[in-house]
């Protein structure tokens, strides 16, 4: 941040130096206006990169959230898709309501012919 602050300033000063050189002013207005100009530049700096900081920051926190809640849901569609597939797990005895099951049909097979 301290390059920044600088950098905003050296900028201001220029600026307003070469804006009071090209207007044909005093040197002595010229050196006032590119202090102020470098006070105002390093302002300027110091709270654009404050903002640019803070939409990064929501922008990583929105991105964050949004991987979570993809993550989320694709959790719960694989929790769905497996208790789907899994089959319920045989009873250990037959009840006793439940008939023997027959080995033989109950109709009588036909031969087959030619």
């Amino acid at each position: 941040m301290k390059a920044l602050f600088l950098a905003g300033g050296f900028a201001g000063f220029v600026l307003s130096s070469i804006a009071g050189v090209m207007a044909g002013r005093a040197p002595d207005l010229i050196l006032r206006d590119a202090a102020i100009g470098c006070l105002v530049g390093a302002l300027l700096v110091r709270w654009f990169w404050r903002v640019l900081l803070k939409a990064f920051k929501e922008t990583l926190a929105v991105r964050r959230r949004a991987a979570d809640e993809a993550a989320a849901a694709q959790e719960s569609a694989r929790a769905a898709k497996n208790a789907q597939l899994q089959k319920p797990a045989p009873a250990a005895m037959p009840s006793a309501a439940m008939p023997p099951t027959r080995s033989t049909p109950l109709v009588p097979l036909k031969p087959a012919t030619r």
